[in-house]
Protein backbone atom coordinates (compact mmCIF):
# COMPACT_ATOMS: atom_id res chain seq x y z
CA UNK A 1 0.00 0.00 0.00
CA UNK A 2 2.89 2.42 0.93
CA UNK A 3 4.45 2.10 -2.28
CA UNK A 4 1.58 2.65 -4.28
CA UNK A 5 0.99 5.97 -2.10
CA UNK A 6 4.05 7.04 -2.83
CA UNK A 7 4.13 6.29 -6.63
CA UNK A 8 1.18 7.37 -7.27
CA UNK A 9 2.30 10.80 -5.20
CA UNK A 10 5.26 10.84 -7.23
CA UNK A 11 3.29 10.78 -10.41
CA UNK A 12 0.46 13.20 -9.55
CA UNK A 13 3.26 16.04 -8.60
CA UNK A 14 4.76 15.48 -11.82
CA UNK A 15 1.97 15.57 -14.14
CA UNK A 16 0.86 18.40 -11.58
CA UNK A 17 4.09 19.68 -12.49
CA UNK A 18 3.43 19.17 -16.43
CA UNK A 19 0.67 21.10 -16.33
CA UNK A 20 1.67 23.77 -14.85
CA UNK A 21 4.61 23.86 -17.38
CA UNK A 22 2.38 23.37 -20.21
CA UNK A 23 0.49 26.39 -18.94
CA UNK A 24 3.37 28.86 -18.62
CA UNK A 25 4.64 27.63 -21.66
CA UNK A 26 1.34 28.54 -23.13
CA UNK A 27 1.62 32.29 -21.33
CA UNK A 28 5.11 32.73 -22.11
CA UNK A 29 4.27 31.89 -25.90
CA UNK A 30 1.78 34.64 -26.05
CA UNK A 31 4.34 37.24 -23.84
CA UNK A 32 7.09 36.35 -26.62
CA UNK A 33 4.82 36.80 -29.47
CA UNK A 34 3.37 40.27 -28.23
CA UNK A 35 6.81 41.64 -28.02
CA UNK A 36 7.93 40.20 -31.37
CA UNK A 37 4.71 41.72 -33.02
CA UNK A 38 5.09 45.18 -31.26
CA UNK A 39 9.10 45.15 -32.03
CA UNK A 40 8.65 44.15 -35.80
CA UNK A 41 6.11 47.39 -35.90
CA UNK A 42 8.96 49.70 -34.19
CA UNK A 43 11.48 48.39 -36.45
CA UNK A 44 9.37 49.35 -39.19
CA UNK A 45 8.74 52.67 -38.27
CA UNK A 46 12.19 53.41 -37.51
CA UNK A 47 13.33 52.49 -40.78
CA UNK A 48 10.32 54.16 -42.03
CA UNK A 49 11.04 57.90 -40.21
CA UNK A 50 15.35 57.35 -41.43
CA UNK A 51 13.96 56.80 -44.82
CA UNK A 52 12.15 60.15 -44.29
CA UNK A 53 15.23 61.76 -42.95
CA UNK A 54 17.35 60.76 -45.90
CA UNK A 55 15.33 61.69 -48.59
CA UNK A 56 14.76 65.33 -46.91
CA UNK A 57 16.78 67.73 -49.22
CA UNK A 58 16.22 70.32 -46.62
CA UNK A 59 19.77 71.85 -44.96
CA UNK A 60 20.43 69.56 -41.95
CA UNK A 61 19.60 70.94 -38.61
CA UNK A 62 17.45 73.67 -40.25
CA UNK A 63 14.25 75.22 -39.06
CA UNK A 64 12.60 73.29 -42.35
CA UNK A 65 14.59 70.05 -41.81
CA UNK A 66 13.95 70.15 -37.97
CA UNK A 67 9.94 70.61 -38.33
CA UNK A 68 9.90 68.13 -41.33
CA UNK A 69 11.45 65.60 -38.58
CA UNK A 70 8.66 66.84 -35.67
CA UNK A 71 5.99 66.05 -38.34
CA UNK A 72 7.52 62.42 -39.11
CA UNK A 73 7.86 61.85 -35.17
CA UNK A 74 3.72 62.77 -35.31
CA UNK A 75 3.26 59.69 -37.60
CA UNK A 76 4.88 57.05 -35.55
CA UNK A 77 4.13 56.61 -32.26
CA UNK A 78 6.78 54.17 -31.84
CA UNK A 79 9.93 56.76 -32.63
CA UNK A 80 10.89 59.03 -29.56
CA UNK A 81 13.32 60.79 -31.29
CA UNK A 82 15.01 61.62 -34.81
CA UNK A 83 17.86 63.73 -35.91
CA UNK A 84 21.17 64.17 -38.00
CA UNK A 85 24.61 62.19 -36.99
CA UNK A 86 28.20 63.05 -38.72
CA UNK A 87 30.36 60.26 -39.95
CA UNK A 88 32.35 60.42 -36.78
CA UNK A 89 29.34 59.64 -34.70
CA UNK A 90 28.25 62.98 -33.36
CA UNK A 91 24.61 63.64 -32.81
CA UNK A 92 24.13 67.33 -34.58
CA UNK A 93 20.98 67.44 -33.54
CA UNK A 94 16.91 66.30 -33.25
CA UNK A 95 13.61 66.87 -33.61
CA UNK A 96 12.99 66.73 -29.85
CA UNK A 97 16.20 68.72 -28.68
CA UNK A 98 16.62 71.26 -31.79
CA UNK A 99 20.71 71.60 -32.35
CA UNK A 100 23.17 69.82 -30.29
CA UNK A 101 25.49 72.12 -28.48
CA UNK A 102 28.40 70.92 -28.78
CA UNK A 103 27.51 68.25 -30.74
CA UNK A 104 26.85 64.58 -28.69
CA UNK A 105 29.97 62.02 -29.49
CA UNK A 106 28.72 58.50 -29.51
CA UNK A 107 31.13 55.78 -28.77
CA UNK A 108 33.50 54.53 -31.74
CA UNK A 109 32.26 51.30 -31.75
CA UNK A 110 28.66 50.20 -32.18
CA UNK A 111 27.08 47.57 -33.41
CA UNK A 112 26.75 47.02 -37.09
CA UNK A 113 23.29 44.96 -38.71
CA UNK A 114 21.79 44.19 -41.88
CA UNK A 115 18.76 46.53 -41.03
CA UNK A 116 20.68 49.66 -40.07
CA UNK A 117 24.36 51.00 -40.61
CA UNK A 118 25.14 51.07 -36.99
CA UNK A 119 23.74 51.18 -33.97
CA UNK A 120 24.01 51.68 -29.94
CA UNK A 121 22.22 49.64 -28.41
CA UNK A 122 22.69 50.72 -24.82
CA UNK A 123 23.60 54.48 -23.73
CA UNK A 124 23.86 56.01 -20.77
CA UNK A 125 23.02 59.90 -20.05
CA UNK A 126 23.03 60.43 -23.92
CA UNK A 127 20.90 63.55 -23.02
CA UNK A 128 19.83 64.25 -19.84
CA UNK A 129 22.34 62.51 -16.81
CA UNK A 130 20.94 58.56 -16.29
CA UNK A 131 18.57 58.71 -19.18
CA UNK A 132 19.36 55.33 -21.12
CA UNK A 133 18.36 55.08 -24.79
CA UNK A 134 19.20 53.03 -27.93
CA UNK A 135 20.28 55.05 -30.92
CA UNK A 136 19.90 53.35 -34.77
CA UNK A 137 21.67 55.05 -37.61
CA UNK A 138 21.24 54.90 -41.35
CA UNK A 139 22.73 57.77 -43.46
CA UNK A 140 23.19 60.98 -42.00
CA UNK A 141 19.94 60.19 -39.74
CA UNK A 142 19.57 58.70 -37.14
CA UNK A 143 16.13 57.08 -34.66
CA UNK A 144 15.63 56.65 -31.03
CA UNK A 145 12.59 53.88 -30.41
CA UNK A 146 10.57 55.11 -27.62
CA UNK A 147 10.52 53.15 -24.53
CA UNK A 148 6.75 53.23 -24.41
CA UNK A 149 6.74 50.75 -27.25
CA UNK A 150 6.56 47.63 -24.96
CA UNK A 151 4.65 49.29 -22.08
CA UNK A 152 1.62 48.07 -22.41
CA UNK A 153 2.09 44.51 -23.29
CA UNK A 154 0.26 41.72 -21.10
CA UNK A 155 2.91 39.84 -18.80
CA UNK A 156 1.52 36.98 -17.41
CA UNK A 157 4.26 36.48 -14.37
CA UNK A 158 6.12 38.81 -12.29
CA UNK A 159 9.00 35.92 -12.60
CA UNK A 160 9.60 36.05 -16.96
CA UNK A 161 11.13 38.25 -18.98
CA UNK A 162 12.35 38.77 -22.78
CA UNK A 163 15.49 39.77 -24.09
CA UNK A 164 16.21 41.11 -27.67
CA UNK A 165 19.36 40.69 -29.35
CA UNK A 166 20.73 40.79 -33.00
CA UNK A 167 20.72 37.44 -34.28
CA UNK A 168 23.89 37.06 -35.84
CA UNK A 169 26.22 38.46 -33.31
CA UNK A 170 23.56 38.21 -30.49
CA UNK A 171 24.27 42.05 -29.05
CA UNK A 172 21.47 42.58 -26.96
CA UNK A 173 19.88 45.40 -27.46
CA UNK A 174 17.61 45.44 -24.87
CA UNK A 175 15.89 43.17 -21.88
CA UNK A 176 12.68 43.51 -20.60
CA UNK A 177 11.00 42.85 -16.67
CA UNK A 178 12.39 40.77 -13.88
CA UNK A 179 15.36 39.46 -15.83
CA UNK A 180 19.24 40.41 -15.43
CA UNK A 181 21.69 40.83 -18.46
CA UNK A 182 23.53 37.73 -17.01
CA UNK A 183 20.39 35.72 -16.82
CA UNK A 184 19.82 37.02 -20.46
CA UNK A 185 23.52 36.14 -21.81
CA UNK A 186 22.23 32.68 -20.28
CA UNK A 187 18.75 32.21 -22.10
CA UNK A 188 20.46 33.27 -25.39
CA UNK A 189 23.24 30.61 -24.74
CA UNK A 190 20.50 27.51 -25.18
CA UNK A 191 20.67 26.13 -29.00
CA UNK A 192 17.20 26.23 -28.93
CA UNK A 193 14.07 26.29 -26.45
CA UNK A 194 14.56 25.05 -23.46
CA UNK A 195 11.49 23.03 -21.27
CA UNK A 196 12.54 21.70 -18.34
CA UNK A 197 10.54 18.39 -18.84
CA UNK A 198 12.41 17.38 -15.60
CA UNK A 199 11.80 19.61 -12.26
CA UNK A 200 15.34 20.66 -11.78
CA UNK A 201 16.23 23.52 -9.81
CA UNK A 202 17.52 26.92 -11.58
CA UNK A 203 16.43 25.40 -15.01
CA UNK A 204 14.79 28.29 -16.96
CA UNK A 205 11.91 27.79 -19.62
CA UNK A 206 13.32 29.53 -22.45
CA UNK A 207 11.71 29.94 -25.76
CA UNK A 208 13.03 32.15 -28.80
CA UNK A 209 11.54 33.59 -32.14
CA UNK A 210 13.52 35.09 -34.78
CA UNK A 211 11.36 36.32 -37.40
CA UNK A 212 12.13 36.06 -41.33
CA UNK A 213 13.38 39.10 -42.60
CA UNK A 214 14.59 40.99 -39.68
CA UNK A 215 18.00 41.05 -38.10
CA UNK A 216 16.91 40.03 -34.46
CA UNK A 217 15.65 37.39 -32.47
CA UNK A 218 13.66 37.68 -28.98
CA UNK A 219 13.65 35.24 -26.41
CA UNK A 220 11.34 35.24 -23.47
CA UNK A 221 12.58 33.79 -20.36
CA UNK A 222 10.19 32.32 -17.07
CA UNK A 223 12.90 31.58 -14.03
CA UNK A 224 10.75 29.42 -11.84
CA UNK A 225 8.24 26.75 -13.55
CA UNK A 226 6.33 23.37 -12.40
CA UNK A 227 7.14 22.20 -8.85
CA UNK A 228 8.54 25.69 -8.20
CA UNK A 229 6.06 28.10 -9.08
CA UNK A 230 3.27 25.90 -7.55
CA UNK A 231 1.46 27.18 -4.40
CA UNK A 232 0.82 25.32 -1.16
CA UNK A 233 -2.11 25.07 -2.45
CA UNK A 234 -1.56 23.51 -5.37
CA UNK A 235 1.17 21.17 -3.89
CA UNK A 236 -1.65 19.88 -1.31
CA UNK A 237 -4.35 19.42 -4.41
CA UNK A 238 -1.59 17.42 -5.81
CA UNK A 239 -0.74 15.44 -2.99
CA UNK A 240 -4.41 14.59 -2.30
CA UNK A 241 -4.85 13.19 -5.87
CA UNK A 242 -2.29 11.36 -5.82
CA UNK A 243 -3.63 9.70 -2.36
CA UNK A 244 -6.48 9.36 -4.16
CA UNK A 245 -5.34 7.34 -6.92
CA UNK A 246 -2.31 5.87 -5.06
CA UNK A 247 -5.61 4.17 -3.04
CA UNK A 248 -7.63 3.12 -6.00
CA UNK A 249 -4.51 1.93 -7.42
CA UNK A 250 -3.82 -0.51 -4.43
CA UNK A 251 -7.59 -1.43 -4.22
CA UNK A 252 -7.69 -2.15 -8.05
CA UNK A 253 -4.68 -4.05 -8.24
CA UNK A 254 -5.62 -6.17 -5.08
CA UNK A 255 -9.31 -7.08 -6.90
CA UNK A 256 -7.24 -7.83 -10.25
CA UNK A 257 -4.67 -10.09 -8.23
CA UNK A 258 -7.81 -11.71 -6.58
CA UNK A 259 -9.65 -11.92 -10.05
CA UNK A 260 -6.09 -13.28 -11.77
CA UNK A 261 -6.55 -15.86 -8.79
CA UNK A 262 -10.32 -16.71 -9.48
CA UNK A 263 -11.11 -20.24 -11.19
CA UNK A 264 -12.61 -18.83 -14.32
CA UNK A 265 -9.62 -16.48 -15.18
CA UNK A 266 -7.03 -18.99 -14.51
CA UNK A 267 -9.05 -21.78 -16.76
CA UNK A 268 -9.46 -18.68 -19.40
CA UNK A 269 -5.23 -18.24 -19.06
CA UNK A 270 -4.84 -21.92 -19.15
CA UNK A 271 -7.40 -22.66 -21.96
CA UNK A 272 -5.71 -19.94 -24.43
CA UNK A 273 -1.79 -21.33 -23.44
CA UNK A 274 -3.18 -24.41 -23.75
CA UNK A 275 -1.81 -25.76 -20.33
CA UNK A 276 -4.87 -28.57 -19.79
CA UNK A 277 -3.55 -31.98 -20.79
CA UNK A 278 -4.84 -35.77 -20.53
CA UNK A 279 -3.18 -38.54 -18.73
CA UNK A 280 -4.93 -42.14 -19.77
CA UNK A 281 -5.79 -45.41 -17.74
CA UNK A 282 -5.76 -48.40 -18.85
CA UNK A 283 -9.54 -50.65 -19.24
CA UNK A 284 -8.54 -53.97 -18.62
CA UNK A 285 -10.43 -56.87 -19.22
CA UNK A 286 -11.06 -58.50 -15.81
CA UNK A 287 -10.89 -62.52 -16.98
CA UNK A 288 -7.78 -62.02 -19.21
CA UNK A 289 -5.92 -59.21 -18.10
CA UNK A 290 -5.75 -57.65 -21.49
CA UNK A 291 -5.40 -53.68 -22.03
CA UNK A 292 -8.09 -53.16 -24.40
CA UNK A 293 -8.81 -49.72 -23.89
CA UNK A 294 -7.71 -46.46 -22.68
CA UNK A 295 -10.04 -43.45 -20.79
CA UNK A 296 -8.29 -39.84 -21.30
CA UNK A 297 -8.86 -38.29 -18.41
CA UNK A 298 -8.17 -34.11 -18.18
CA UNK A 299 -5.92 -32.84 -15.55
CA UNK A 300 -5.01 -29.30 -14.83
CA UNK A 301 -1.60 -28.22 -12.86
CA UNK A 302 -1.54 -23.87 -12.68
CA UNK A 303 0.83 -21.65 -11.65
CA UNK A 304 -1.04 -19.89 -9.28
CA UNK A 305 -4.05 -22.44 -7.75
CA UNK A 306 -1.58 -25.54 -7.96
CA UNK A 307 -3.19 -29.39 -9.16
CA UNK A 308 -7.18 -28.19 -10.10
CA UNK A 309 -9.64 -31.52 -9.41
CA UNK A 310 -11.48 -31.72 -13.13
CA UNK A 311 -14.92 -31.57 -11.52
CA UNK A 312 -14.00 -28.41 -10.55
CA UNK A 313 -12.47 -27.02 -14.05
CA UNK A 314 -15.10 -28.77 -15.79
CA UNK A 315 -17.89 -27.50 -14.04
CA UNK A 316 -17.00 -23.48 -14.35
CA UNK A 317 -16.23 -24.33 -18.19
CA UNK A 318 -19.95 -25.77 -18.32
CA UNK A 319 -20.85 -22.61 -16.33
CA UNK A 320 -18.95 -20.11 -18.14
CA UNK A 321 -19.41 -21.65 -21.58
CA UNK A 322 -15.95 -22.36 -22.34
CA UNK A 323 -16.22 -26.16 -22.33
CA UNK A 324 -16.86 -26.61 -26.02
CA UNK A 325 -13.47 -24.91 -26.58
CA UNK A 326 -11.72 -26.86 -24.10
CA UNK A 327 -13.32 -30.28 -25.03
CA UNK A 328 -12.16 -29.90 -28.80
CA UNK A 329 -8.55 -29.10 -27.27
CA UNK A 330 -8.93 -32.28 -25.85
CA UNK A 331 -9.97 -34.23 -28.55
CA UNK A 332 -7.45 -33.54 -30.41
CA UNK A 333 -4.53 -34.20 -28.35
CA UNK A 334 -6.28 -36.94 -27.20
CA UNK A 335 -6.73 -38.68 -31.06
CA UNK A 336 -2.89 -37.95 -31.84
CA UNK A 337 -1.52 -39.11 -28.55
CA UNK A 338 -4.15 -42.86 -29.10
CA UNK A 339 -4.02 -42.53 -33.05
CA UNK A 340 -1.29 -45.33 -33.53
CA UNK A 341 -2.22 -47.77 -31.16
CA UNK A 342 -6.75 -47.11 -32.18
CA UNK A 343 -4.99 -47.73 -36.39
CA UNK A 344 -3.07 -50.72 -35.25
CA UNK A 345 -6.07 -52.75 -33.91
CA UNK A 346 -9.41 -51.91 -34.84
CA UNK A 347 -10.64 -53.53 -31.42
CA UNK A 348 -8.91 -50.56 -29.07
CA UNK A 349 -10.92 -48.21 -28.17
CA UNK A 350 -10.44 -44.23 -26.74
CA UNK A 351 -13.12 -43.28 -24.17
CA UNK A 352 -13.52 -39.77 -24.12
CA UNK A 353 -15.57 -37.83 -21.60
CA UNK A 354 -18.55 -35.77 -22.86
CA UNK A 355 -20.39 -32.73 -21.43
CA UNK A 356 -24.26 -33.10 -21.68
CA UNK A 357 -23.55 -29.28 -23.37
CA UNK A 358 -20.42 -31.17 -25.46
CA UNK A 359 -22.99 -34.19 -26.52
CA UNK A 360 -26.31 -32.17 -27.52
CA UNK A 361 -24.35 -29.37 -29.52
CA UNK A 362 -24.85 -30.36 -33.49
CA UNK A 363 -21.70 -28.87 -34.26
CA UNK A 364 -19.74 -31.05 -32.11
CA UNK A 365 -20.83 -34.02 -33.58
CA UNK A 366 -19.52 -32.56 -37.44
CA UNK A 367 -15.90 -31.69 -35.01
CA UNK A 368 -15.06 -35.20 -34.18
CA UNK A 369 -16.51 -36.52 -37.64
CA UNK A 370 -14.00 -34.43 -39.37
CA UNK A 371 -11.13 -35.25 -36.52
CA UNK A 372 -11.52 -39.33 -36.65
CA UNK A 373 -11.43 -38.89 -40.40
CA UNK A 374 -8.41 -36.93 -40.78
CA UNK A 375 -6.40 -39.54 -38.48
CA UNK A 376 -8.04 -42.80 -39.93
CA UNK A 377 -9.97 -44.16 -36.73
CA UNK A 378 -13.12 -45.85 -36.86
CA UNK A 379 -16.37 -44.79 -35.22
CA UNK A 380 -16.96 -47.68 -33.20
CA UNK A 381 -13.26 -47.21 -31.34
CA UNK A 382 -14.42 -44.15 -29.83
CA UNK A 383 -16.42 -44.17 -26.39
CA UNK A 384 -18.27 -41.16 -25.32
CA UNK A 385 -18.55 -41.02 -21.29
CA UNK A 386 -21.46 -39.22 -20.18
CA UNK A 387 -22.74 -38.61 -16.46
CA UNK A 388 -26.69 -38.03 -15.84
CA UNK A 389 -26.12 -35.14 -13.57
CA UNK A 390 -29.99 -34.56 -13.78
CA UNK A 391 -33.33 -36.04 -14.65
CA UNK A 392 -34.35 -32.84 -16.31
CA UNK A 393 -31.72 -33.57 -18.99
CA UNK A 394 -33.07 -37.19 -19.88
CA UNK A 395 -34.83 -35.60 -22.53
CA UNK A 396 -31.91 -33.54 -23.83
CA UNK A 397 -29.50 -36.51 -23.11
CA UNK A 398 -31.67 -38.70 -25.30
CA UNK A 399 -32.02 -37.43 -28.42
CA UNK A 400 -28.46 -36.44 -28.17
CA UNK A 401 -27.00 -39.93 -27.80
CA UNK A 402 -28.76 -41.53 -30.17
CA UNK A 403 -27.28 -39.10 -33.18
CA UNK A 404 -24.42 -40.23 -32.20
CA UNK A 405 -25.43 -44.06 -32.11
CA UNK A 406 -26.61 -43.54 -35.49
CA UNK A 407 -22.88 -42.83 -36.40
CA UNK A 408 -21.55 -45.28 -35.32
CA UNK A 409 -19.90 -44.06 -31.82
CA UNK A 410 -20.10 -46.08 -28.13
CA UNK A 411 -21.80 -44.19 -25.31
CA UNK A 412 -20.95 -44.96 -21.71
CA UNK A 413 -23.08 -44.41 -18.99
CA UNK A 414 -20.60 -43.05 -15.90
CA UNK A 415 -20.79 -43.09 -12.45
CA UNK A 416 -23.95 -45.55 -12.59
CA UNK A 417 -25.74 -45.47 -9.85
CA UNK A 418 -25.11 -42.65 -8.11
CA UNK A 419 -27.83 -40.36 -9.68
CA UNK A 420 -31.05 -40.63 -11.03
CA UNK A 421 -30.13 -43.91 -13.19
CA UNK A 422 -32.47 -46.77 -13.52
CA UNK A 423 -33.79 -49.44 -15.92
CA UNK A 424 -36.36 -47.63 -17.42
CA UNK A 425 -33.65 -44.64 -18.56
CA UNK A 426 -31.09 -47.73 -19.47
CA UNK A 427 -34.05 -49.08 -22.29
CA UNK A 428 -34.75 -45.45 -23.17
CA UNK A 429 -30.98 -44.39 -24.20
CA UNK A 430 -29.76 -48.14 -24.90
CA UNK A 431 -26.25 -47.24 -23.43
CA UNK A 432 -23.74 -49.48 -25.16
CA UNK A 433 -21.40 -49.32 -21.97
CA UNK A 434 -21.91 -48.61 -17.95
CA UNK A 435 -19.47 -47.74 -15.32
CA UNK A 436 -19.98 -48.46 -11.65
CA UNK A 437 -18.93 -46.39 -9.42
CA UNK A 438 -16.01 -47.15 -7.19
CA UNK A 439 -18.08 -46.64 -4.20
CA UNK A 440 -19.83 -50.08 -4.89
CA UNK A 441 -16.27 -51.83 -5.76
CA UNK A 442 -14.98 -50.36 -2.14
CA UNK A 443 -18.51 -52.07 -0.62
CA UNK A 444 -17.28 -55.64 -1.72
CA UNK A 445 -17.30 -57.93 1.69
CA UNK A 446 -19.05 -55.32 3.93
CA UNK A 447 -22.49 -56.86 3.38
CA UNK A 448 -23.23 -53.16 3.68
CA UNK A 449 -26.45 -51.28 1.46
CA UNK A 450 -23.95 -50.42 -1.45
CA UNK A 451 -22.82 -54.44 -1.59
CA UNK A 452 -26.46 -54.95 -1.84
CA UNK A 453 -26.73 -52.09 -4.54
CA UNK A 454 -23.37 -53.84 -6.53
CA UNK A 455 -25.71 -57.28 -6.03
CA UNK A 456 -29.42 -55.46 -7.54
CA UNK A 457 -27.15 -53.96 -10.64
CA UNK A 458 -25.93 -57.31 -11.78
CA UNK A 459 -29.46 -58.39 -11.75
CA UNK A 460 -30.50 -55.64 -13.53
CA UNK A 461 -28.15 -55.74 -15.97
CA UNK A 462 -27.80 -59.34 -16.77
CA UNK A 463 -30.49 -59.15 -19.44
CA UNK A 464 -29.03 -56.49 -21.48
CA UNK A 465 -26.33 -56.13 -24.36
CA UNK A 466 -24.40 -53.86 -22.02
CA UNK A 467 -20.50 -53.95 -21.27
CA UNK A 468 -19.82 -53.21 -17.50
CA UNK A 469 -16.99 -51.40 -16.40
CA UNK A 470 -16.06 -51.48 -12.71
CA UNK A 471 -13.81 -47.84 -11.56
CA UNK A 472 -11.26 -48.09 -8.50
CA UNK A 473 -10.54 -51.51 -8.33
CA UNK A 474 -7.28 -52.02 -5.79
CA UNK A 475 -7.31 -56.22 -5.20
CA UNK A 476 -7.30 -59.52 -6.88
CA UNK A 477 -10.09 -59.95 -4.53
CA UNK A 478 -12.18 -57.58 -6.11
CA UNK A 479 -11.42 -59.05 -9.71
CA UNK A 480 -12.35 -62.51 -8.70
CA UNK A 481 -15.92 -61.16 -6.94
CA UNK A 482 -17.14 -59.20 -10.06
CA UNK A 483 -15.89 -61.89 -12.96
CA UNK A 484 -17.77 -64.52 -10.75
CA UNK A 485 -20.53 -62.41 -11.00
CA UNK A 486 -19.93 -60.88 -14.89
CA UNK A 487 -17.24 -63.05 -16.79
CA UNK A 488 -17.22 -60.13 -19.52
CA UNK A 489 -16.45 -57.38 -16.97
CA UNK A 490 -14.06 -55.04 -17.44
CA UNK A 491 -11.84 -52.82 -14.92
CA UNK A 492 -9.78 -49.58 -14.14
CA UNK A 493 -7.77 -48.77 -11.14
CA UNK A 494 -4.39 -48.42 -9.42
CA UNK A 495 -4.12 -52.81 -9.43
CA UNK A 496 -3.68 -52.34 -12.70
CA UNK A 497 -2.86 -48.23 -12.99
CA UNK A 498 -2.70 -44.85 -12.42
CA UNK A 499 -3.45 -43.03 -15.07
CA UNK A 500 -0.70 -42.01 -17.02
CA UNK A 501 1.18 -40.80 -19.89
CA UNK A 502 0.65 -41.26 -23.70
CA UNK A 503 4.62 -42.90 -23.36
CA UNK A 504 4.03 -45.32 -20.12
CA UNK A 505 0.66 -46.16 -22.30
CA UNK A 506 2.50 -47.50 -24.92
CA UNK A 507 5.05 -49.75 -22.71
CA UNK A 508 2.02 -50.76 -21.36
CA UNK A 509 0.16 -52.02 -24.80
CA UNK A 510 3.27 -53.73 -25.72
CA UNK A 511 4.46 -55.49 -22.36
CA UNK A 512 0.96 -55.98 -21.27
CA UNK A 513 2.05 -57.00 -18.07
CA UNK A 514 -1.74 -57.98 -16.62
CA UNK A 515 -2.13 -61.10 -18.49
CA UNK A 516 0.47 -62.93 -16.98
CA UNK A 517 0.15 -65.95 -15.10
CA UNK A 518 1.50 -64.95 -11.95
CA UNK A 519 -0.52 -61.49 -11.97
CA UNK A 520 -3.81 -63.57 -12.36
CA UNK A 521 -2.38 -66.21 -9.25
CA UNK A 522 -2.60 -62.86 -7.44
CA UNK A 523 0.99 -62.57 -6.94
CA UNK A 524 0.66 -58.83 -6.77
CA UNK A 525 1.77 -56.48 -4.04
Amino acid sequence: MTIYLLLSISASLYIHHLFYLYQEKHSLQNYLEGVIDRTEQSVFQMHASLNLAITNHQVACSNEDLNSMRKTLLKYPYIEDIGRITADHKLVCSALWGEFLPPIKLPDEGNKDNLFRISWPITNGLFVKGLRRAVFSSGDAFVIPSPATFTNLTRYARKTGVVLYSSKEQHIYRTFDDITLEEADRAISYPQDNVPWLPTDNNFLTLSICPEGFSFCATAIDKKTGYYDMSLGQWLWSILVGVFFGLLTAISWAIFKSNRRSLIYRLKYALKNDQIYSLYQPKVQLKTGKIIGIEALARWQDQELGTVSPDKFIACAEQNKLITPLTQQLVKKNLDDMRRYLQADSEFTLSINLSIQDLSNQSFLHFIEKQIKQRGIHPQQIIFEVTERSAAQNNVLKQATKRFLRKGYQISLDDFGTGFSNLSWLTAFEPNEIKIDRMFIQSIGTQTVNQITLDSIFQLVSNLDVKLVFEGIESLEEVDYLTQHTPNAIGQGWLYSKAVDAKTIGKLLKNQPFTSATFLANDVD
